[in-house]
């Protein structure tokens, strides 16, 4: 459940479905294993109905420990699964994200800024409708649940209050129908990853200018001295420990028994303290939890764990250039 929620995989969304419908399927004793037929026979593309299919998803989840596999001998008829006590904790944790109405919104808005720049939708001759996004899975899923149209409507009304996006709407809808990035828009997607937060961290603090301490005056004044000490501090070191803790337990999905884990987010968190940001502990970090998860079954991570890393090393130089 690491990084936005968004982006990923045909086959990592459809597993954590998986694990949500054998969560949810009755079963006539506690302890019964659910039969997972029914769950690709509702798949609407049905070239995941098929028994490979279904063989390396109960392959991988039991794996990783998220369930037990009680599949007998023959087709995806025979087959079936049990969550484990782990698989019942990142359901219950995924569930409990997704009611996170901030985590939902911003993850919109970044899905539907990179979603306008994938469709080249950049100009007023070139826009986007909207309830399109809802058909590309990797920018209209969050968290294998689709966003609805009320996520859609809030986040084009918010980029275009902020200036990120424009175009069409109608009487009484909310917020652009048909929509194009803005200049800052593309900027946004090209030079921060469609992070609509980090975006906008920047442009405040190039607005506001930086804080300036002389003795004990602070203030964000300019300053024409050779003894003027400025001191920029970012909200951010935050965000990048959080990122730190996300990789860590994407790192313990992938390999719950890891012997290091623990050792290896600690010294990742010492090295993102305030004020002072180890980039080099971090690559080392990085470089750990792309390892790990880079081993067998465990490999179907990789891609999560590689933008979560990415996000981090991000955030940790624009922290350390702030310092």
């Amino acid at each position: 459940m690491g990084g936005r929620g968004w982006g990923w995989t045909a086959s990592e969304i459809r597993r954590v479905q998986l694990l949500e419908w054998v969560a949810d399927e009755p079963v006539e004793h506690a302890g019964d294993y659910a039969e997972v037929k029914a769950f690709y026979d509702a798949r609407l593309d049905q070239s995941e109905n098929a028994m490979g299919v279904a063989h390396d998803d109960l392959t991988y989840l039991t794996e990783v420990r998220l369930i037990r596999n009680g599949s007998g001998i023959g087709g995806i008829e025979s087959m079936a699964a049990m969550l484990t006590a782990q698989g019942h904790d990142f359901v219950e944790q995924l569930r409990a994200r997704r009611t996170h109405k901030v985590q939902r919104r911003t993850a919109c808005r970044d899905a539907m800024v990179a979603w306008l720049y994938a469709a080249e939708a950049t100009s007023t001759l070139r826009r986007a409708l909207r309830a399109g996004m809802l058909e590309d899975p990797w920018h209209g899923i969050w968290l294998a649940a689709p966003f609805n149209l009320v996520d859609l409507a809030d986040a084009a009304l918010w980029l275009q209050d902020q200036g990120l996006a424009d175009g069409l709407g109608a009487d009484q809808e909310i917020g652009p129908l048909q929509l194009f990035l803005t200049g800052p828009g593309i900027a946004c997607a090209e030079h921060f990853d469609s992070d609509t937060r980090r975006y906008q961290e920047e442009r405040m603090g190039q607005r506001s200018g930086p804080t300036v301490t002389i003795g004990n005056n602070s203030g964000p004044v300019q300053v024409a001295g050779d003894h003027a000490h400025q001191v920029q501090q970012s909200a951010s070191a935050a965000q990048l420990r959080d990122l730190i803790t996300s990789i860590a337990e994407l790192v313990r999905l992938a390999a719950p028994d890891v012997d290091d884990l623990d050792a290896q987010r600690a010294a990742a968190l010492a090295a993102s303290k305030d004020g002072a940001v180890d980039q080099s502990a971090l690559k080392r970090f990085a470089a750990w939890a792309l390892a790990i998860v880079g081993k067998g079954a465990s490999a179907a991570l990789t891609p999560a764990v590689t933008a979560a890393t990415e996000e981090m090393l991000r955030e940790a130089g624009r922290l350390a250039g702030h310092l």
